[in-house]
């Protein structure tokens, strides 16, 4: 049976929710924004199930601040025609979110401009500092280096080297606090090996021969 709950409300959490994903995925971390924009994200779908939800339109926005917040990082060049889409689809997704009662005109002016200014100030510094840190790979010996898991690796987490958080890939789980070392480097995520496997199986090598 469908609910009543503030259209507004709900068009708000969803974009939240979602900018929140694209946030994580741009900015390595504890894994606190990712798991509000996961249980953001649950929420959304779980309170729209309730309610006289048009469903193409949700797609709409999802597709239009992924397309805005997204694209534009992949492909430079059609960066200009991906965010004045992205905003139309977005604006259209929540004009037309609710079959009953539609999302606040004025809201979606206002949120259209926070995420022009949240792309510009806030999206576009994380990709210098992603380009950075690029740079920061090519410059300096990052193999054989050694840094401190901060978020736990299963296989994918989080680990500190140089100074810098970064995304690191394991063969196997390592928890937050144990020390390990850079094999290789894909892109801008490090694989690593934790220290005191390595110690063991140089140990046990030892002891073999």
């Amino acid at each position: 049976m469908p609910i009543t709950i503030d259209p507004n409300v709900i068009y708000v959490l969803l974009l939240l929710s979602l900018w929140a994903s694209v946030t994580a995925a741009f900015m390595p971390g504890t894994g606190i924004v990712e798991v509000l924009a996961g249980l953001g994200m649950v929420a959304s779908v779980v309170v729209l199930a309730m309610m006289p939800t048009n469903w193409l339109s949700v797609i709409a926005l999802i597709v239009g601040g992924l397309g805005f917040f997204i694209i534009p990082f992949i492909n430079p060049n059609i960066a200009r025609f991906s965010s004045i889409g992205g905003i139309a689809l977005q604006m259209v997704g929540g004009l037309t979110l609710f079959s009953q009662g539609g999302v606040s005109i004025a809201l979606i002016l206002v949120v259209t401009a926070i995420s022009l200014a949240y792309y510009r100030f806030g999206l576009l510094n994380m990709l210098e500092t992603q380009r950075a840190k690029a740079a920061l790979i090519d410059d300096e010996g990052f193999i054989g280096a050694i840094g401190t898991v901060q978020r736990a690796l299963d296989p994918v987490g989080v680990v500190r080297v140089h100074g810098e958080s970064w995304t690191a890939r394991s063969d196997r789980r390592l928890e937050p606090g144990e020390t390990v070392i850079v094999r290789d480097v894909e892109g801008l995520t490090l694989i690593v090996e934790g220290e005191k496997h390595k110690r063991e199986a140089l140990e046990s090598i030892e002891e073999a021969n």
